[in-house]
């Protein structure tokens, strides 16, 4: 059977990966310039780039586009450690293979051929995805050290919130994993509130009304995440990044032309900037916070 023009076009882009050309950390032309050079649809080119993220060739990188990872063809003997596979061992691939690929593309079998192990034998070490998963939220909020618990409240509940902002950025798939009304069993992410509600308790007395804040903070963060992890996955799919998207969708640019009122136009050429709005959001959210102070 003939191969798809994608297909024949992520041979291409894969062969200047193994011939050197293209090194570990280095950007892939984005799918306008694949499309262009090969003489293929828009369409067609983020396919092409999607078959090579699926094959573990590259990984997206927020505002950046694909970038070759390193020694992607031989990830499995890399990751492998040293000696006996520990529950740690499993995890940290298991983040690893997340940050590449995302979560949905985690398995048992997967990560078990990263620590070198039969599928069945990884049991031993993780009762199942859903106690893996739970394992890799709690080691990735522990690596990162909480901020000091001094000073106002307010410098503390926005130091907490940007602190989960970065864990964010760098681990897309991690707002997808973590659920409000089913919070995981996870130390890390108990410490994480303890020292939030430690901040609200000098904002308001209620204990009930403290915690709502919380989940109001959190819910933020965690909301402005999962839209970045979706701007993740579209522009590795379409190639084209947010900033841009107006551009290349006729039928928004019509609606916007015969419906749009006149606040609306004034907005003109909307500079989508994900961290700005989180900055943003965040100090109105505060600022909200501040009229309950005691």
């Amino acid at each position: 059977m003939e191969d798809l023009p994608s297909e024949r076009v992520a041979a291409a882009l894969r062969a200047r990966i193994v011939d050197g050309e293209l090194g570990p950390g280095d950007r892939l032309p984005s799918a306008r310039a694949v499309a262009a050079e090969h003489g293929i649809a828009l369409s067609t080119a983020a396919r092409a780039l999607r078959l090579l993220r699926d094959g573990g060739w590259v990984t997206t990188v927020p505002r950046v586009g694909s970038v070759v990872v390193e020694r992607a063809d031989a990830a499995p003997t890399r990751r492998r450690p040293v000696g006996a596979p520990t529950r740690e061992d499993a995890v940290a691939v298991a983040i690893e293979l997340a940050d590449a690929d995302g979560l949905a593309t985690l398995s048992m079998r997967r990560v078990a051929a990263g620590v070198g192990l039969p599928t069945m034998s990884l049991y031993r070490l993780v009762r199942g995805k859903e106690d893996l998963v739970v394992a890799m939220v709690d080691a990735v909020f522990a690596a990162a050290a909480l901020p000091p618990g001094s000073g106002t409240w307010r410098v503390r509940l926005e130091a907490l919130a940007r602190r989960q902002w970065r864990l964010h950025r760098r681990h897309p798939w991690l707002a997808r994993a973590l659920s409000l009304s089913r919070p995981q069993a996870s130390p890390a992410l108990l410490r994480l509130a303890e020292a939030e509600l430690a901040a609200l308790e000098e904002v308001v007395a209620d204990p009930v009304t403290s915690f709502d804040l919380h989940l109001v903070l959190t819910s933020f963060v965690r909301g402005m995440a999962v839209d970045l992890a979706a701007e993740v996955d579209a522009e590795a799919d379409t190639g084209i990044d947010a900033d841009t998207w107006v551009d290349h969708d006729p039928a928004l640019r019509e609606a916007l032309r015969r419906h749009a009122g006149p606040a609306l136009r004034r907005v003109g050429d909307y500079p989508y900037d994900l961290q700005r709005i989180f900055d943003t959001g965040l100090t109105a959210l505060l600022d909200g916070f501040g009229t309950l102070a005691r």
